[in-house]
């Protein structure tokens, strides 16, 4: 088999040459038809055909036709795609199936170009009512300003927008905006930039080319100042019915922050509610208020966050309840007594009745009262006692105490300590007068002796 390829292979190589070389004169001597296509961008005319009808329309496949069409083979690499326009009219519409047929117009090379036509001949069009609607535009921003910065004011220009489409694609917006990059800031800037279409979840999306909006493009401008965050303070007023205290402040916001200028700042360093609005007077009850933040700052002063400009202020009042508590001797600090006197009460406790607030009332230990009886004065007998309480303060009133006596009797410490001392010195006489009379009668009977 080898050998048979082989054997005259040079003959072989010269006739395979000599018919190739045959094949083209052959061709540049006839020129030939052949048959060429091109991919071609479908044009649609007269839309306003269904604009003024209230309806738009969507193509029910690609937008691009193929176009086929006849050429001398040595001309075939002159055709472009841009030699031929394909387009539809739909003021030949048919409304029963929707179809309309593809035109071709032969643009350039018309002298080279036969027979062009579309393959598909023609295209489904999809209408669908058209919507027109208007959406406010909210500003959303990403990136972080820089540290102690925030926006003071933003101004969208204009601050809403005109969308136009098919009702389908229409309805898949929820609200329109732009989103700008804010991170570093701390200077005001402007610019423009596309509106950006969301869904209900606040997701951007994307919709149909034959979505239109008006303005295209957005204008911008904002404003960016320094930040201070300020305490709140509250200047509260009046007096709660009788038998009712007032307890204290709530707020819903302890600390707020707020913008403008740096010489505005300074010398701003709490935010206060005046008592024109916080007034307990006659209260029986917690009173609740609510306030406007923007109504107490500084001319130049905003706040950073709109939502902070409602706080819900409560004046807590509380009802006032009574406790009787029982005091003895140990409970109570007897001052300025004499030592040789005892002290007694009768009776032998007092019952003391305060007026405070119930949470207080059931923590108060007798020691706390810090109970005196003053006995400078008093002698040998019954007598009025009163008592002092030092614990009492701001936060319990003393309603009555029962009525008492202080009992003085002798026996004190002095006194008992007078006795003993008496006593010993008795005791210490007796001694020495038995020791003196052991001692005359030791000497009479040394002195009998000696006489005898």
């Amino acid at each position: 088999m080898k050998e048979k390829l082989i054997n005259n292979l040079g003959l072989k190589i010269l006739s395979c040459f000599l018919a190739f070389f045959m094949w083209l004169v052959v061709v540049n001597v006839s020129n030939p038809e052949v048959t060429g296509s091109k991919e071609v961008p479908l044009e649609i005319v007269n839309e306003q055909v269904l604009t003024k009808a209230g309806r738009t329309y969507e193509l029910g496949g690609k937008d691009t036709v193929t176009v086929y069409f006849e050429v001398r083979t040595k001309d075939a690499y002159k055709i472009r795609s841009s030699d031929f326009r394909a387009y539809v009219d739909l003021a030949e519409l048919y409304d029963v199936t929707g179809s309309v047929q593809v035109k071709i117009e032969v643009l350039n090379n018309k002298e080279l170009i036969y027979n062009a036509e579309s393959r598909p001949g023609v295209v489904r069009i999809q209408t669908e009512e058209l919507q027109s609607k208007q959406f406010s535009l909210i500003m959303n921003t990403y990136g972080s300003l820089a540290e102690e910065y925030a926006i003071n004011k933003a101004i969208l220009t204009p601050d809403h927008v005109t969308v136009e489409g098919p009702t389908s694609q229409v309805g898949l917006i929820n609200h329109v905006g732009i989103e700008l990059n804010v991170n570093g800031l701390e200077n005001n800037v402007d610019g423009t930039t596309e509106p950006v279409f969301y869904d209900a979840n606040g997701n951007e999306i994307s919709v149909s080319d034959r979505v239109s909006v008006s303005p295209a493009q957005i204008q911008y401008s904002l404003e960016i100042s320094k930040v201070k965050t300020l305490p709140m303070d509250f200047d509260v007023t009046g007096t709660a019915a009788f038998g009712y205290q007032y307890t204290g402040v709530e707020c819903s916001t302890k600390n707020v922050s707020v913008l403008g200028l740096k010489n505005s700042l300074a010398s701003v360093n709490k935010i206060t509610i005046p008592s024109s609005v916080l007034n307990i007077s006659g209260a029986t009850q917690d009173k609740v208020v609510t306030v406007n933040l923007n109504d107490y700052l500084p001319e130049d002063v905003t706040l950073a966050n709109a939502d902070d400009a409602n706080v819900t202020i409560r004046l807590k009042v509380e009802q006032l309840t009574t406790r009787t508590i029982s005091l003895g001797e140990s409970d109570i600090s007897m001052e300025n007594g004499a030592d040789y006197y005892h002290y007694h009460l009768v009776p032998a406790r007092l019952e003391v009745k305060l007026q405070g607030l119930k949470e207080d009332l059931d923590t108060l230990k007798a020691a706390d009262l810090k109970a005196v009886i003053n006995l400078s004065g008093m002698q040998l007998g019954i007598h009025t006692g009163t008592l002092n309480m030092g614990g009492l303060g701001k936060n319990f009133k003393l309603i009555s105490v029962s009525a008492f006596n202080i009992e003085v009797t002798a026996g004190g410490p002095a006194a008992q300590l007078e006795q003993t001392t008496q006593a010993e010195e008795e005791t210490t006489e007796s001694e020495t007068s038995t020791e003196n009379d052991t001692t005359k009668l030791q000497d009479t009977e040394t002195s009998g002796a000696n006489v005898g």
